[in-house]
């Protein structure tokens, strides 16, 4: 049986339209061999941060995730009851 690990991850994004940059926090489910398995955002489950993002400033679709910032030491994000 896997084990699952539950790690917060930065992402950050930017609008190829308007130029808007924002940010956002991920849970990623990793298995024990490092793939993620899940990946939850506010507590939904939600698609990978590179996949099907639209702009929050003028809801263009061209949107690139940037360099992540990988894994960061912030807030577990609370488990959804």
């Amino acid at each position: 049986m896997r084990e699952i690990n539950a790690v917060a991850e930065a992402w950050d994004f930017q609008c190829l339209r308007c130029l808007h940059v924002w940010g956002d926090l991920y849970e990623a489910c990793h298995a024990d061999d490092g793939r993620p398995v899940v990946w939850r955002r506010k507590g939904i489950v939600t698609t990978p941060p590179w996949v099907d993002q639209s702009c929050p400033n003028c809801s263009a679709p061209q949107v690139k995730p940037l360099p992540s910032r990988g894994r960061r030491d912030t807030p577990k994000i609370p488990p959804q009851n």
